[in-house]
């Protein structure tokens, strides 16, 4: 959510995050090479892993090649992108709840993050748990990633008071485009009649 936020802001009045990652990691994005499992299933005699299915690989001779550029455009906590994304709409309310003991270690990207984005002048919030006091049993269950939250608990507690903040603001929701220079690429994401499209110049 974070990142549609990044890359068509005028579509996102809110967000409501658990535990979303600021800065992606390579190993998931290039999972079976790197032989880490976007998901998997554990049972009394063996475990099955699931992959998403990807083009992207390590391959400098292929077309699918993961170029540096392709990393950048998914890295969040940039302040060169979040100050161009800021000039397009900062009047997006962002609230994230987050482990500072998340075994993926995405806490602190986190927390830059969410500096950045009081510094620019968005209504943004991270709930940082950070130890066992902090779990309730009923909506903090776990210092682990997600902390066994349910999204049902999630909106009945953040959606309320989302929607009194948006109550009183205007919808920029209109077709625009946004471009983020990444190395030596343009990322362009932009609205084409019913269509929303990314363009890459070099």
């Amino acid at each position: 959510s974070l990142l549609i936020a990044k890359i068509a802001p005028w579509y996102v009045d809110g967000v409501i995050d658990n535990s979303g990652s600021a800065l992606p990691s390579p190993m998931f994005i290039l999972e079976r090479e790197s032989g880490q499992y976007d998901y998997f299933e554990e049972y009394p005699h063996n475990k099955i892993g699931f992959f998403i299915k990807t083009y992207w690989n390590a391959d400098v001779g292929s077309k699918y090649f993961f170029h540096t550029e392709n990393y950048l455009i998914r890295i969040i906590p940039n302040l060169a992108h979040l100050t161009i994304q800021a000039n397009v709409n900062k009047n997006i309310v962002l609230v994230s709840y987050h482990s500072l003991k998340d075994p993926f270690n995405t806490a602190k990207d986190k927390q830059t993050l969410f500096l950045a984005y009081k510094e620019l002048g968005y209504d943004a919030t991270l709930h940082l748990i950070k130890d066992e006091s902090e779990i309730d049993g009923r909506f903090i269950k776990d210092l682990n990633h997600g902390m066994r939250i349910s999204d049902k608990a999630l909106f009945r507690k953040e959606l309320p008071l989302m929607l009194e903040k948006l109550q009183k603001r205007k919808s920029f929701m209109q077709e625009n485009s946004i471009s983020y220079p990444c190395g030596n690429k343009v990322f362009i994401f932009k609205d084409v009649g019913d269509k929303f499209e990314l363009v890459i110049k070099d």
